[in-house]
């Protein structure tokens, strides 16, 4: 008699995403909005414990603060693009400081997009499954 072998659906893993942002209240509130779209999400709440986080987990997509206590948004992403093994990573950068320049400079240094804060979670969310989507057909 033949055993019978059990079908067993793919299931597609879900993005995972890291939060870098000092924050807790903003942190919470992208938790939550992220986390109720399917995501797998964790928080940082400074730039050494987000760096150190990028060495030990695969993510899918980072979602950075600019104005963090001991390394700015600008240095994380810089430092993501210079390390082979990350680079590809999308990073979006935010900030609830209106700085002129600071879209430019985070597009200049190779973030995927950038969100002033106070953001909707709409655009949040367009920006979030636009470059998950970018990340995960790029060869």
């Amino acid at each position: 008699m033949k055993a019978q072998i059990e079908q067993i659906p793919h299931v597609e893993k879900k993005p995972k995403i890291l939060v870098i942002d000092d924050e807790p209240a903003v942190s919470r509130v992208l938790l939550l909005v992220l986390k109720d779209r399917g995501f797998d999400v964790c928080i940082a709440a400074t730039g050494g414990d987000a760096m150190r986080l990028t060495e030990e987990q695969n993510y899918d997509l980072i979602l950075s603060d600019i104005d963090l206590p001991d390394m700015d948004g600008f240095e994380i992403c810089h430092r993501l693009k210079q390390n082979p093994k990350l680079q590809a990573i999308p990073v979006i950068l935010m900030s609830g400081r209106l700085a002129e320049g600071n879209e430019a400079r985070a597009l200049k240094i190779g973030a995927a997009d950038y969100l002033s804060k106070p953001f909707r979670a709409k655009c949040l969310l367009s920006k979030v499954f636009a470059h998950i989507g970018k990340a995960k057909n790029e060869p």
